[in-house]
């Protein structure tokens, strides 16, 4: 895909001393993933901490269990959605060779 960039917009790049813009944004892209990843690593780890157990595991454990616990329910799609992040953000390091 090629991005036609104005001259206008060249002009502000070069101003700041940015004079590859592919590799600015590239960087940029790069950087805001790992912003991502940070976010959700955080998040992924905070519910790790708090029921002393991985994603898996505990989500196993509690399909298993017979018990109704609504903050547990809630806990668990937020890990959930913070562990898929996590995969998806690796795949795309990985495409990115980062």
């Amino acid at each position: 895909m090629e991005v036609v960039i104005r001259d206008e917009i060249k002009d502000v790049f070069n101003s700041v001393g940015v004079n590859d813009i592919a590799s600015f944004i590239e960087n940029e892209a790069i950087m805001m993933l790992l912003s991502r990843e940070s976010k959700y690593r955080a998040e992924y780890n905070l519910f790790k901490d708090k029921y002393k157990s991985e994603f898996e595991e505990y989500e196993k454990k509690v399909r298993e269990s017979q018990t109704e616990d609504f903050e547990v329910e809630d806990d668990l799609m937020d890990w959930e959605f913070a562990y898929h992040a996590l995969k998806s953000i690796e795949e795309k390091k990985r495409g990115l060779g980062v």
